[in-house]
């Protein structure tokens, strides 16, 4: 009995350090919200042809909350180390590859993160011809970006569709998500039915490659898949998930086929972010802003690597790393960069392109 009386009890002192470490415990994760954040991504290889220039921009390789707060140094044997960028121009007596570091700093120069590719300076001369079918949204509707890459190809490189031209042929649909050619959506252009696309085969009711390639008589060499913009969310997982069920939809009938995923690309300034309006006058992008835009484009990025940057058979291409988005958009629109742009797509796609068709 006088025992159990002397068991110790909770004591002021005991009780007051709970509490403050309670406290501590409450206050690191208060101040975590406001800790400034850093993502970075850059792909295990870059490739630049010759002739061709390739950046990579330091905003968008990097999403911070703090973009004033950071420094960037490229290290590489070749190429420009500039305030905002990498870039180089592909040259012959360069044809090789090299290590191409990036290293991160905060505002007291403290080292934050180094991330490392390899870089690819490859010969613009193809050995054979290609023929690309590129599927995706208003990125890839008749974009002047095909006859760039026709003509960096010197005609070597074609693309097929339903839609388009004879040598510029592709399955672009504005305003289409990756979801859409799961689907039996139907594409409307200036009001006019083209009806469901033809990638949906009504019989098994999904999307199927052979069923295109029947129905359309289209034949290519190549797939890409150039989808992401349309559908772009906090959450990656929708897009990414309907990407992958493509590609297995595809393997079931072409197990060896080239395919190609292009990031979708930054989006512009907040000036063109909140002045873009449709027809009626009403905002178009209703709600959005630049910061938020951005680090949902990072996350498909990085999430894309993960789920296909080592799938068999499947290239990543890094556009929107190595897209200006700050200068070249229109004054009016946030979403479909000018001419400048065009050619930065076909210097990327074609330098991937080079380095990649006959490996």
């Amino acid at each position: 009995m006088l025992l159990n009386k002397m068991k110790p009890l909770p004591t002021v002192l005991t009780l007051l350090l709970v509490s403050m470490m309670l406290w501590n415990i409450f206050l690191h994760m208060e101040l975590e919200k406001y800790k400034p954040q850093i993502e970075a991504y850059l792909p295990e290889d870059i490739y630049v042809a010759v002739g061709s220039t390739i950046e990579l921009y330091d905003n968008q390789v990097a999403w911070t909350g703090i973009r004033e707060g950071y420094s960037f140094n490229w290290d590489c044997p070749v190429g420009e180390n500039l305030e905002d960028r990498f870039s180089i121009t592909g040259k012959e007596e360069q044809i090789g590859e090299y290590p191409l570091i990036l290293t991160i700093y905060d505002y007291n120069v403290n080292k934050i993160m180094t991330l490392e590719s390899t870089l690819h300076v490859v010969d613009r001369v193809l050995e054979e011809e290609y023929s690309v079918m590129n599927m995706g949204d208003s990125l890839s509707n008749g974009r002047e970006w095909y006859r760039t890459i026709f003509y960096l190809s010197d005609g070597q490189i074609t693309f097929t569709g339903t839609r388009g031209w004879t040598k510029y042929g592709h399955e672009g649909r504005s305003g289409f998500s990756a979801e859409d050619y799961l689907n039996p959506t139907e594409y409307l252009e200036e009001g006019t039915s083209e009806g469901i696309h033809p990638f949906y085969d009504p019989v098994q009711e999904m999307f199927d490659w052979n069923y295109y390639k029947l129905y359309t008589g289209k034949n290519p060499n190549v797939i890409q898949i150039f989808l992401g913009t349309n559908g772009l969310k906090d959450d990656p997982s929708d897009t990414v998930e309907a990407i992958a069920q493509m590609i297995k939809n595809i393997r079931r009938h072409d197990k060896d086929i080239p395919i190609y995923l292009v990031n979708p690309i930054y989006w512009a300034d907040q000036e063109k972010i909140g002045s873009m309006v449709r027809p009626n006058g009403t905002a178009f992008l209703q709600g959005e802003f630049k910061n938020r835009c951005d680090r949902r484009i990072m996350k498909l990025m990085k999430a894309m690597d993960k789920k296909f940057g080592h799938m068999d058979g499947v290239t990543l291409i890094p556009l929107a790393l190595m897209h200006n988005s700050r200068d070249n958009f229109n004054s009016d629109d946030a979403l479909h960069p000018g001419e400048a742009g065009d050619q930065q797509f076909g210097d990327v796609m074609y330098s991937v392109y080079c380095g990649t068709f006959e490996s």
